[in-house]
């Protein structure tokens, strides 16, 4: 897909940059990091100014981000349902992800940034819980200025070495993740009883 999308970088620059980041935090599961990685190898080479990649892709990807967190909490609820979602976001399990989001948000939104199905599936989540927006826009641009400052160093400093920089801490960033979710499913009984005692 990098391969298909790149030459549109090449052709119309910091806008096509900024219009990819944006559709794939909003809606498309197309791997930022790897796309600002080539992107700033090029820079290195002077096809781009590295600052302009950065900006570029930074404000792609947080506006994309907010305007999926806006969509999933206004209308987020009225089309899962349609769509056959309806029982899961009734069940009491998605009600407390729900409350464990909105009340720890923090580090969720933060690490999601790095990997592109949790971000897009963390944004819905964070919008139908209801995260409280400046707590939502606030870790999500951090989050978003380190992981594009991250890939774009590394496109950008490590050059024709960067797919295998890239690969080896998109891997890292894989395994915190499933470790993560590993950790949830082991102590679940234990995060739900500290939320319901949080209610009390």
């Amino acid at each position: 897909m990098i391969e298909f999308i790149l030459p549109f970088v090449l052709l119309y620059k910091y806008w096509a940059l900024f219009g990819i980041t944006f559709v794939a935090a909003l809606v498309l599961p197309v791997p930022p990091g790897t796309l600002i990685m080539a992107t700033s190898a090029f820079a290195y080479q002077g096809y781009f100014d590295f600052k302009l990649v950065l900006l570029s892709a930074i404000a792609g990807n947080i506006l994309g981000d907010n305007v999926g967190y806006w969509l999933a909490r206004k209308y987020g609820v009225t089309v899962l349902s349609r769509i056959g979602f309806k029982k899961i976001l009734a069940s009491d399990k998605f009600k407390q992800v729900e409350r464990l989001v909105r009340r720890r948000p923090g580090f969720i939104l933060f690490i999601s940034r790095f990997e592109v199905f949790t971000n897009l599936s963390v944004n819905i989540i964070a919008g139908l819980s209801r995260v409280p927006y400046r707590k939502y826009v606030w870790y999500v641009a951090i989050g978003e200025i380190c992981q594009v400052t991250l890939y774009g160093s590394i496109g950008y400093f490590f050059g024709s070495n960067w797919e295998r920089i890239g690969a080896a801490i998109g891997h890292t960033f894989l395994v915190i993740i499933v470790v993560l979710i590993a950790i949830v499913m082991l102590f679940w009984k234990q995060i739900v009883g500290t939320l319901k005692k949080y209610n009390e």
